[in-house]
């Protein structure tokens, strides 16, 4: 979703009219710039929804906006601070840059499709107005504070307490992580340039020129291999632990999802490391997933015929360091957390059921195995005050919706097809 959305945005496409509320239109790079600042603000948010059901929802909100400024114009009663609102948007613009600046391919998308710092500020000053808006009009309807009874709370509670995940709580899963690789073929291919990689470093050959000459990694082939300075967290596990405890000044043959790596580290300080490599990308086809995923279901079978512990198996199968010495563990979630992980894990976790072990499925880093060690709706007591901020978010939002079908009464409003 991510990288379409990149490209949707980058693509410099004709722009055209979506929707129209009495005469001021609502053209599709407005809609496109509502949708990417939303992802710059939750990126989450896309995975747990189509890129098509999205732009439909915003396109409702950028329609609601548009009536709500009519409703504001025509109210003589209406004092709103913008000079508040214009220090709120200078300080989350302030934020957003400074995350862009380390993140140079977002502020040259930004850019490349016209979303200046004056245009955001614009989008955000409208989100914030339209809010005040909405807050004005409330109160002098006399809404300001939802009720919310006791009686609502529990029996909000009661229709959802025995469906996992409508409520809060919380899931412990572990998992077993297999890479997906090449063949024996393929790695005899890969080793092969490997040696006459390394005859020729020992030989004396300029690392620079080996890089330019061999490496498959278009980012830093041209810049001597560098990857920089690099802290612990950074790289891949597999990767990470290797090269922190590796020699200055010696070459390392490693493998991660991207293929096989030559790695020199350059220099060692305490907290850092500075580090080239040599990257030869492996040709991966859908014969190795097949493999890799008969490998998982072969692992399964141990597991549930007994043979073998998930834990166990996890030790000596997964391919993921950081959790192997714990018996494949990943964590303890809470349910908004786990929904906030890339797919298909939520949807996975989700379907399982504590002790069991899922079928292999498979993610952009491999297949996998998940086993939910456990899985639990709060107790009504500890999650009342969540419960009655969650209605009294929908009632909020009752009335919102209330205000917005009386604005369609007053102005036209054509909506167009996406």
């Amino acid at each position: 979703m991510t990288f379409l959305l990149l490209l949707a945005l980058t693509g410099g496409t004709a722009d055209r009219v979506v929707a129209v509320v009495d005469d001021d239109p609502i053209l599709e790079s407005d809609l496109d710039a509502m949708v990417y600042i939303s992802y710059l603000q939750n990126p989450a948010l896309y995975y747990q929804s189509s890129e098509d059901s999205l732009r439909e929802e915003f396109l409702d909100l950028l329609i609601s906006q548009k009536l709500i400024f009519k409703k504001g114009a025509a109210d003589t009663t209406l004092d709103i601070n913008y000079g508040e609102i214009t220090n709120m948007v200078d300080a989350e613009l302030d934020l957003y840059y400074k995350q862009f600046d380390t993140i140079p391919d977002v502020l040259d998308s930004l850019e490349a499709w016209g979303l200046t710092r004056n245009r955001l500020r614009r989008i955000l000053a409208d989100e914030q107005k339209f809010q005040a808006i909405v807050q004005h009009l409330l109160v002098s309807e006399g809404k300001t504070q939802p009720y919310v009874s006791p009686n609502e709370i529990r029996e909000y509670y009661e229709a959802r307490k025995d469906s996992m995940f409508l409520l809060p709580g919380y899931i412990r899963i572990s998992h077993i992580a297999l890479m997906i690789g090449p063949s024996q073929r393929e790695i005899k291919r890969i080793e092969s340039k490997f040696n006459d990689v390394t005859v020729l470093l020992s030989r004396g050959a300029e690392f620079d020129l080996i890089v330019e000459q061999f490496s498959e990694d278009p980012e830093t082939r041209y810049k001597g291999g560098s990857l920089g300075w690099i802290k612990p967290g950074e790289l891949p596990p597999e990767i990470d632990s290797v090269l922190f405890k590796a020699p200055v000044g010696e070459l390392i043959p490693l493998q991660s999802r991207d293929g096989y790596h030559l790695f020199l580290v350059e220099r060692k300080l305490e907290d850092k490391l500075k580090t080239r490599h040599i990257l030869f990308k492996t040709n991966i086809t859908s014969r190795d997933t097949a493999r890799v995923l008969r490998q998982a279901a072969e692992i399964r079978s141990e597991i549930l015929s007994g043979d073998i512990t998930f834990a166990e198996a996890a030790e000596v199968y997964t391919q993921d360091f950081a959790t192997a010495e714990q018996g494949g563990f990943v964590g303890e979630f809470s349910f908004e957390q786990l929904r906030q992980l890339a797919p298909p894990f939520d949807s996975v976790a989700i379907a399982t059921e504590p002790g069991d072990v899922s079928e292999p499925f498979l993610s952009e880093s491999g297949v996998h195995l998940l086993k939910v060690d456990d899985k639990w709706v709060l107790p009504f007591e500890e999650i009342q005050a969540d419960l009655r901020a969650i209605l009294v978010a929908q009632k909020r939002q009752e009335w919102l919706e209330e205000i917005v079908e009386e604005a369609k009464a007053d102005y036209y409003v054509e909506r167009k097809e996406l």
